[in-house]
């Protein structure tokens, strides 16, 4: 990381001066403020910068990594590629949504409210390759939107049908069987339908093998910004998971 900043920070001052903080400083500032999500104010304070310098570091360091490839998740079939030249099959994709919570919004109230967790949140799809666990999609929605419906929005579907590879899901996702020709779901229990012994194996075999995504989403969750109440504005939010998501890829 500290490199693709240094190169970028080169490129910017090769005609002009040296003035301010330099890219290390800047990097120290964005993943304080990734991992420990504290007051820019109070980071400020710490470091003896203006709150201003601190929020233009952490937007530089953002944006110069977004741009760069090993910061950047493609489509789901170029991420699929890159795992077949790498020497890895890919034969199920395991999905899930997270949700975390946001301050009420000024405007759009209701489609940001989740009726699940009974406040306004926003949502986030993570797709990960069953054998690696790397993430390979990601995908940011309101929180009103369903689980279903997201995966759907993600425009997925279509590609993993073409390239044959089935997806392990929870049972948020009643009904992808239709659409994802080799869909895996847990059995359901109804007022009319107790689960026969292997409906129970079933679900037990399919819960052990999405444990992965837990803790793909508990290893994200680690940097405070993708858990506690998000207080920034929304634009910049999905910039900020893609560069965690490819942080925990760069980690694998």
């Amino acid at each position: 990381m500290l490199e693709i900043l240094k190169e970028k920070y080169n490129q910017i001052h090769e005609k002009g001066s040296f003035k301010g903080i330099g890219p290390g400083c800047k990097l120290v500032l964005a993943l304080t403020y990734w991992r420990e999500y504290r007051a820019m104010r109070q980071m400020g304070l710490d470091y003896d910068l203006s709150p201003s310098t601190v929020c233009d570091s952490i937007k530089w360091v953002e944006n110069t990594l977004s741009e760069h490839p090993l910061f950047c998740l493609e489509d789901i079939k170029s991420e699929i590629a890159k795992l077949e030249q790498e020497g890895y099959e890919v034969k199920y994709i395991i999905g899930d949504v997270e949700e975390q919570g946001i301050e009420r919004p000024q405007i759009n109230q209701e489609e940001n409210y989740s009726g699940k967790k009974k406040r306004h949140t926003t949502k986030n799809q993570i797709i990960i390759d069953e054998n690696t666990t790397r993430i390979i999609n990601v995908h940011n929605e309101r929180g009103k939107v369903h689980d279903y419906q997201m995966l759907k929005d993600s425009d997925i579907i279509d590609d993993l049908n073409e390239l044959g590879i089935g997806g392990k899901f929870d049972s948020g996702y009643q009904g992808i069987q239709k659409e994802l020709d080799n869909a895996i779901i847990p059995y359901k229990k109804s007022k009319y339908h107790e689960l026969t012994e292997e409906e129970k194996e079933h679900n037990k075999v399919l819960s052990s093998e999405r444990i992965k995504i837990e803790h793909t989403n508990r290893t994200i969750k680690i940097f405070r910004i993708m858990k506690e109440t998000y207080r920034n504005h929304m634009n910049r939010y999905e910039k900020r998971l893609r560069i965690i998501c490819c942080l925990y890829n760069q980690n694998l």
